[in-house]
């Protein structure tokens, strides 16, 4: 009678040792599956965000592209230069555009000079106030996407031939100054992604 008093009042050294064990074991797993969850979710998180920046970049390209008009300007030196090229040097693409938003009716033109230029591994776009421009700085600077690798372009002309560059190397002067691509292939490699293209043809009133 006494014995068994005894078991029924607790556990026994050994029982606790094991229930011990067992929980231990079971919040091990709980933990490490709910740290995968965490980090999964994370990633997703990170991707799902620079899918949206990337498609906000190329919604941009898209748009300005799409308005591309025919209209060389004058840099900071006074001289021309042709209505889209590839400058090489600061920016890799460079274009006037139409269609630029006047929301509050001021005196200025619906044209823009904007660029696209990658800087530190992000991809960005600069624009200017005036076509025509006394101070090569940008007037409007615009962080677009984190983590570039590598951007390129194409031309398609309108004989259906492609360049590397923009006016194209065999292109008389006068020719450069008045001709617009029919297309322009972007291509974007992203960490993690990998290679991306997309084409924009130009607008049809700009060939």
């Amino acid at each position: 009678m006494n014995r068994g008093a005894r078991r029924g009042a607790g556990f026994t050294l050994l029982e606790l040792l094991i229930a011990l064990a067992i929980f231990a074991v079971l919040s091990t797993l709980a933990y490490g599956s709910l740290r995968a969850a965490l980090f999964n979710r994370e990633q997703s998180l990170e991707r799902t965000e620079q899918l949206a920046r990337l498609q906000m970049a190329f919604l941009f390209l898209g748009r300005d592209l799409r308005q591309v008009v025919n209209r060389p300007v004058r840099d900071t030196w006074g001289d021309s230069k042709p209505p889209i090229h590839t400058p090489q040097q600061a920016y890799r693409l460079e274009f006037t555009r139409n269609g630029w938003n006047n929301p509050a009716y001021t005196r200025r033109s619906t044209l823009q000079r904007v660029a696209y230029a990658v800087k530190d591994g992000s991809l960005i776009r600069y624009s200017w106030l005036m076509l025509d421009r006394s101070d090569e700085k940008p007037t409007y600077t615009q962080p677009l996407l984190d983590g570039v690798d590598e951007f390129e372009l194409r031309f398609l002309n309108r004989k259906l031939k492609w360049s590397k560059t923009w006016p194209a190397l065999n292109q008389g002067q006068e020719e450069k100054q008045s001709t617009l691509p029919v297309a322009v292939e972007v291509t974007v490699e992203l960490a993690g992604w990998g290679r991306i293209r997309r084409l924009f043809p130009l607008a049809r009133e700009s060939e």
